[in-house]
């Protein structure tokens, strides 16, 4: 038997699984800074389980799952207003058995760069006829470039700006995630375009970041009055958590992420709000919550009540991103973001390594993905996917 074989062996054996779950709970609970505010939040919270019934908790998680429940923390379950059945505690899955386990088993690393980098994801949409927002050029590698990869001159883009009259103009990171990194830039007359910031979109602000990443720079997006009407100051997408197996799809989850006090960007780590949605109905839940656990009954700037509210074109959305699942067979599970302009459906991004928190709005995600033998991941990793 070869090195190589003996190493991947080794790395599917059940010790060194554990030793890597012992790894991950060391190192997030202290490097994590959503962690950190988690562990925060659970000491300073003074309506707490009796310790007693938080140790129980705790180690019945542990016993299920294989895992530590960190999750336990982050969605302050160890208050006394939560309290939850063993059925119902066993719903929320932990982060190291999610990504650690369960998701690299169904979707294959070697798909991920089709979804991790903007640029590429660009190009694979319009491969595949998945409508997207337009994209103005592309910066790689301290060049620009049209879609089609022809480099290109500033003066082009100078040009298509003036002709088109964009409202926004975004520049986004090729690898950045959850809003971060990405410049806003509003269009001041015909031809000039500033971000709140006072930072001009020119052909010297493009050198200056393209010495360091790579970006995608797009047109905004008219979004719907219906969704604007919640919180217009940014582009609400939907989250929407696709299944693809058997050639069978279907909608797992869906929230509606909401910017909030002015920002232009609606991700829950920058500050916004998600709201779950009925799969079937469209309808919103009575609630919206923060990453911090804060709980609004209405949007704090504009007072929207979200209670008995549904999303009116909910059908065109569902079927969108069914059909959007159908043309990316290599992945069995992605999370869309999905934005829905005046002229329909629009997907920003899917994301293989969706976020885990949204589980919190719906109580929990095993029974969604029918997750009955948590052992049966840790017997089989390793056999499709790999950390």
């Amino acid at each position: 038997m070869g090195l190589d074989n003996l190493y991947r062996r080794a790395r599917e054996s059940y010790l060194f699984l554990k030793c890597r779950e012992i790894k991950y709970r060391l190192t997030y609970m202290k490097s994590s800074k959503r962690m950190a505010e988690a562990i925060e939040r659970f000491k300073k919270c003074d309506n707490k389980k009796p310790k007693s019934q938080i140790k129980r908790e705790i180690n019945l998680c542990k016993k299920f799952w294989g895992c530590y429940p960190a999750h336990y923390y982050r969605g302050d379950l160890y208050r006394k207003d939560r309290q939850l059945s063993n059925r119902e505690l066993l719903n929320y899955i932990p982060e190291f058995f999610f990504y650690g386990l369960f998701l690299p088993f169904y979707n294959l690393n070697k798909y991920v760069i089709l979804l991790e980098d903007k640029i590429i994801t660009e190009q694979f949409f319009r491969s595949l006829a998945i409508r997207q927002p337009h994209t103005i050029c592309k910066l790689i590698n301290h060049h620009i470039y049209t879609n089609e990869l022809i480099e290109k001159s500033f003066n082009t883009i100078k040009q298509e700006l003036r002709e088109a009259k964009y409202k926004k103009v975004f520049v986004k990171p090729a690898e950045g995630r959850g809003g971060y990194g990405i410049y806003v830039f509003h269009r001041c007359d015909g031809t000039q375009y500033v971000s709140r910031d006072n930072e001009v979109f020119n052909e010297d602000f493009l050198n200056k970041i393209g010495t360091k990443n790579d970006y995608i720079i797009q047109a905004s997006i008219e979004q719907a009055l219906e969704i604007s009407k919640i919180y217009p100051h940014s582009v609400n997408t939907f989250r929407i958590v696709t299944e693809h197996k058997n050639r069978d799809v279907r909608i797992l989850y869906v929230e509606l992420r909401l910017g909030r006090s002015g920002d232009q960007i609606d991700s829950c780590s920058q500050n916004g709000l998600c709201i779950s949605i009925d799969v079937n109905t469209g309808a919103m839940n009575h609630y919206a919550t923060s990453e911090k656990c804060e709980y609004f009954k209405k949007h704090p700037d504009t007072n929207f009540v979200f209670e008995k509210a549904k999303i009116t074109n909910w059908n065109k959305i569902k079927e969108f991103v069914i059909e959007c699942a159908k043309k990316s067979s290599q992945f069995t599970y992605l999370g869309w973001d999905i934005a829905l302009s005046k002229n329909g459906p629009l997907a920003i991004e899917a994301n293989p390594g969706f976020a885990l928190d949204c589980q919190i709005l719906s109580g929990g995600w095993r029974e969604i993905f029918q997750i009955s033998d948590p052992q049966f991941y840790w017997r089989n990793r390793g056999k499709r996917g790999s950390f």
